[in-house]
C-alpha cells in the first residue's frame, strides 16, 4: 500500500468576480478527553463572576467526551469566595463575608488566538428550555467590538438571533432612508433548530460580515471593525427584564448541556485585498477536510451548480507541472467521501473552474 497524505483543511468561497481560498487556523473536534488547552481558556479570562446577576462562568461546567464538546448550565445555592480580580470592588456591598451568592453556574470557552477577517463556524445541538442562552461570537475589547454568530434561545424553536456591536454606530442600518435602526434581529428558519445537528457560520471581510445558517447565507451587513477578535462559545442563562428575557422557569430543567461537534475557522490572506462583498450574495462554498485513514471529506453548498466544475488533478509524473484530469466532484452532493488509499503515487491537485476563473491548489501527495 503507498503511503501519503492530505493537506490541511480547506475551504473555498466562489462566485461571479472570483475565487477565495481560505487555510485552516482552528479545526477542533473536541476528540480529546479534555479541552485543547493550545486553542481554548475553558473560562473568560476576566472571570465571569457576576454579583448582580448572581452567576459563574465555571470551568467546571466545561466538559468533553464521545467527541462532543459539553457546555453546561446548572443551578446552585451557595456562597462562594473569588480572587479579589474577579470580583467588581464596588459592589462589596452585596457580599456576605467577603463571599458572592451564585445561584447559576454557566459555561464558556475563548480562544487563546485572536483573529483578523476569517470564515468561523460551529456544528452544534441547541437545547430547548425557556430560559436558556446558548451562543456563538466573536469579541474584541478595546474598542468592544462584537460579531454574534449565532445567540440562541431555548423558547425559540425556529429563529436565533444575529448581531455586530461596535463603538461608533456602525451597527446601524436604513430604516425609511435613515440610519436609525440596530441591524440586530431573530433570523428565521423553515425547519426547527433544536435538537438537532445545525451549524452556524460567518465569514468577516473587510466590508462587512455575513451570516449563514447551515451553508446558506441569511443575513449581512456592512460593519467595519478595526479590533482582532476572540472567538467564543457559551451557554448562558438569561434574566426577567435583562438582555435576552424571559429567564427560566419552574419547568426549566437543569443540568443542561450546549452539545458543540466541532469548531472551525479560516483565515484568508486575499481578504485584504477584496472588495466584491456583494458578489458573495451568490457564493459557493466548498470546504475540503482530511478524515483520516486516507480519507477525504468534501462538504459543498453551491448556489450555481450550473457554472461550478470542481476537478481532482494529477501532476504528470515527466515532472514538468503538466496536469491530468483524474476525476471530477459531483457538486449536487452536500457531502462527499474520497478514498485514496490505492491512488497511484504522486501529487494530486484540486482545480476550481467558475466561469472564466480557474484556481487550483495541492492537496494530496501519495509516494
Amino acid at each position: 500500500m503507498l503511503g501519503g497524505h492530505a493537506q490541511d483543511t480547506l475551504i473555498f468561497i466562489i462566485h461571479d468576480e472570483g475565487i477565495l481560498q481560505g487555510n485552516i487556523d482552528v479545526c477542533d473536534e473536541f476528540s480529546k478527553n479534555e479541552i485543547d488547552e493550545k486553542n481554548w481558556y475553558g473560562y473568560y479570562p476576566w472571570g465571569g463572576v457576576s454579583i448582580d446577576a448572581n452567576t459563574y462562568t465555571d470551568p467546571t461546567m466545561v466538559s468533553t467526551y464521545n467527541g462532543l464538546l459539553h457546555l453546561n448550565v446548572d443551578t446552585v445555592n451557595q456562597w462562594r469566595a473569588f480572587p479579589d480580580w474577579m470580583v467588581d470592588q464596588n459592589k462589596k456591598d452585596k457580599m456576605k463575608e467577603g463571599k458572592v451568592y451564585i445561584n447559576r453556574l454557566t459555561s464558556a470557552i475563548w480562544s487563546k488566538k485572536q483573529f483578523r477577517f476569517g470564515y468561523f463556524e460551529c456544528r452544534c445541538l441547541l437545547p430547548s428550555g425557556k430560559g436558556y442562552w446558548p451562543a456563538f461570537w466573536l469579541y474584541g475589547g478595546n474598542p468592544n467590538e462584537e460579531i454574534d454568530i449565532m445567540e440562541a434561545k431555548g423558547e425559540r424553536k425556529k429563529s436565533y438571533h444575529v448581531d455586530v456591536h461596535c463603538p461608533n454606530r456602525c451597527d446601524r442600518v436604513k430604516q425609511f432612508v435613515v440610519l436609525d435602526k440596530p441591524f440586530g434581529h431573530w433570523a428565521k428558519t423553515a425547519d426547527n433548530l433544536q435538537n438537532r445537528w445545525v451549524s452556524f457560520s460567518g465569514l468577516w471581510t473587510p466590508q462587512g460580515v455575513l451570516f449563514y445558517f447551515n451553508d446558506q447565507l441569511i443575513a449581512k451587513h456592512r460593519a467595519q471593525f478595526n479590533t482582532s477578535m476572540n472567538l467564543i462559545a457559551n451557554f448562558s442563562l438569561a434574566a426577567d427584564g435583562g438582555p435576552f428575557s424571559p429567564g427560566p422557569t419552574t419547568t426549566t430543567k437543569f443540568p443542561a448541556a450546549f452539545k458543540i461537534d466541532y469548531i472551525r475557522s479560516w483565515n484568508f490572506e486575499a481578504l485584504n485585498n477584496y472588495s466584491g462583498f456583494n458578489a458573495l450574495k451568490e457564493a459557493s462554498i466548498i470546504k475540503v477536510i482530511p478524515s483520516g485513514n486516507n480519507m477525504v471529506k468534501f462538504e459543498i453548498s453551491s448556489e450555481n451548480l450550473e457554472t461550478h466544475q470542481v476537478f481532482i488533478e494529477r501532476e504528470s509524473q515527466r515532472g514538468d507541472m503538466d496536469f491530468e484530469p483524474y476525476l471530477e466532484l459531483d457538486l449536487s452532493a452536500k457531502e462527499q467521501f474520497l478514498d485514496y488509499t490505492y491512488w497511484p503515487k504522486g501529487n494530486y491537485y484540486l482545480r476550481i473552474l467558475n466561469g472564466t476563473i480557474n484556481q487550483q491548489v495541492k492537496f494530496i501527495e501519495r509516494f
